[in-house]
């Protein structure tokens, strides 16, 4: 027998070893900080509230029924320009938006008749969460409210839609795209970074590692700042403030900011005792601006959000280190 009689044969029994990709099995117990939520049968009709999980149903496939309001980076229709641009390249219809509100509008979501609430990185109380656990099964933040890395919600989320596996390769497709974008840029690996908010109030807020927004930075190699002797941290215990007079003792060497507009941004680093850090004088910070990419990047992170946005901040980040590291 010649070699192309046998070859359907050793294809054949080539496919019946390679692993088949299984979904979960239902019902799937899912634990969050409000409680356990058993899923009994696979969703198909999913709303999502709060931010980021829209963008990562999208990505595991799954075309949301309801999604949140966006009033912050969003257009006039409450559309994320990533979410949209998502929802186009896999040929979904744009979902109901609910309207906009900060509490989860339980007559408007009821109406969609979900079959999950998926609410990972949302400020969900235990009473509006045994509201619409009446509805369906309700998935809340692993911790604690408004408090979730990337990680944990495409984890959570694709736990909850049956789709671990998928989501697990999602975590790791967007890790490996995080590092090759940074790459581009050597100067940043190392540098120790404050990532830092103006409050309008004469102080700056500087998060620390452990805020999910600065994490971020710190797995891809940049080096979070710690706060420096006698810092008194606020209320999250991973940010401290510091006034425009001691703005220069943030023990850090490239300043990590988002900023709203350009006239924020200008008005900000004009100011006479900002202008007196050595790292600001030698341009050793970002100017990272817009509600958009400040969303994408330091607000609803997602693999999506940060395919659209991050390889600008990385750039950004970039040349704030080379300033960082010339003499």
């Amino acid at each position: 027998m010649n070699a192309h009689a046998l070859a359907p044969a050793v294809l054949l029994s080539t496919l019946l070893v390679v692993p088949v990709l299984a979904e979960d099995v239902f019902p799937v117990t899912v634990e969050h900080a409000l409680g356990s939520t058993v899923i009994e049968a696979k969703p198909e009709r999913v709303v999502t509230w709060g931010w980021s999980a829209q963008d990562v149903v999208i990505d595991l496939g799954i075309a949301p029924v309801g999604m949140p309001f966006f009033a912050y980076g969003g257009g006039a229709d409450g559309l994320l320009p990533w979410t949209e641009e998502a929802l186009a390249e896999a040929g979904m219809d744009i979902p109901v938006i609910l309207p906009n509100a900060t509490e989860p509008p339980i007559e408007a979501i009821a109406a969609l008749a979900p079959d999950i609430i998926i609410a990972p990185y949302s400020g969900l109380t235990p009473d509006e969460y045994a509201l619409l656990s009446n509805i369906a099964p309700v998935v809340a933040y692993p911790d604690r409210a408004w408090f979730a890395s990337w990680q944990d919600i495409v984890t959570l989320t694709g736990r909850a839609l049956g789709l671990s596996t998928e989501a697990e390769a999602l975590v790791e497709e967007t890790e490996t795209f995080l590092v090759s974008e940074i790459g581009k840029y050597p100067d940043a690996a190392g540098t120790v970074f404050a990532n830092i908010v103006n409050r309008n109030d004469g102080q700056v807020a500087v998060r620390l590692e452990g805020d999910p927004r600065v994490q971020l930075f710190a797995d891809i190699g940049l080096v979070p700042a710690p706060p420096p002797e006698g810092a008194v941290l606020n209320d999250t215990g991973i940010a401290y403030y510091v006034s425009y007079e001691n703005f220069d003792i943030i023990p850090a060497k490239m300043l990590l900011s988002f900023f709203n507009d350009q006239q924020s941004t200008d008005e900000f680093f004009a100011m006479d005792l900002i202008k007196l850090s050595p790292l600001v004088a030698k341009g050793a910070y970002t100017r990272i601006i817009g509600e958009d990419i400040t969303m994408a990047v330091s607000g609803a992170v997602t693999p999506v959000s940060l395919r659209w946005g991050f390889p600008t901040v990385a750039a950004e980040v970039g040349r704030a280190a080379a300033a960082a590291k010339a003499e």
